[in-house]
C-alpha cells in the first residue's frame, strides 16, 4: 500500500460520502447501467478499501472498481452540469488511485 495513495483515497472518499447523489444523475445510464448503480457498485470495495487502513482489495472487489471506473470515465464527456461531473470526476479518481495502488 501506498500511503500517500492511501491517504488521498480516504480523503476523497470522505468528501463523496459527505454529498448526496445529484439530481442531474438521476435517470443516466452508460452502457445501460444507471450511474446510481455503478457509484452503489463502487461503494463496497471503496468502503472496504478505506476501511481495513490497509488499502487492500481482493481481485473481485479490484475488478468491480475498475469497471465501473471505466465506464464513469466513458460518461464524463456527455455531463455538462456541474454538481454532476464534479461527482462522477470524484468517483474516477477514487478508482484510478485504488487501481494504481494494487499489487501487480
Amino acid at each position: 500500500m501506498n500511503k500517500t495513495v492511501f491517504d488521498e483515497v480516504c480523503v476523497l472518499w470522505a468528501e463523496h460520502m459527505g454529498v448526496p447523489f445529484p439530481d442531474d444523475l438521476r435517470g443516466v445510464d452508460i452502457y445501460e447501467q444507471p450511474v446510481a448503480y455503478l457509484d452503489f457498485c463502487m461503494a463496497g470495495p471503496l468502503a472496504g478499501y478505506v476501511g481495513s487502513q490497509r488499502g487492500v482489495l481482493d481481485a473481485d472487489q479490484l475488478r468491480v472498481v475498475k469497471e465501473s471506473a471505466r465506464d464513469l470515465r466513458a460518461l464524463l464527456p456527455r455531463l455538462r452540469r456541474r454538481e454532476g461531473r464534479t461527482y462522477v470526476a470524484r468517483l474516477v479518481r477514487i478508482g484510478e488511485l485504488v487501481i494504481s495502488d494494487a499489487p501487480g
